[in-house]
């Protein structure tokens, strides 16, 4: 009877082990997935975040050079338009 718990207590003792051993492969095997998951989605992050950087820069431009040839072609109304605009700002300041 008793070599029988100790044949069975060595066959635990084996299987913890080779359980350990499988458990340290499949931590390290997520870790490593993770990193590389991280690592895509910053990349992809920062290769988003710079073309719409890109798109900023280039709608500001636009909308700059329309405002400089409006302002050109229409000098009266530009003019007009800002003291309109600044009448208006300073009503709204002096309400406060």
């Amino acid at each position: 009877m008793t070599g029988n718990y100790s044949e069975e207590m060595s066959a635990v003792k084996s299987d913890l082990q080779t359980l350990k051993t499988d458990l340290t492969k499949l931590t390290n095997s997520v870790k490593a997935d993770a990193q590389a998951n991280a690592s895509e989605l910053r990349d992809n992050a920062k290769t988003k975040f710079k073309a719409a950087q890109n798109n900023a820069m280039e709608a500001g431009t636009k909308g700059r050079k329309k405002a400089q040839v409006t302002i050109k072609n229409n000098p009266i109304v530009s003019i007009a338009a800002t003291a309109g605009l600044g009448l208006l700002v300073g009503a709204l300041m002096a309400r406060r």
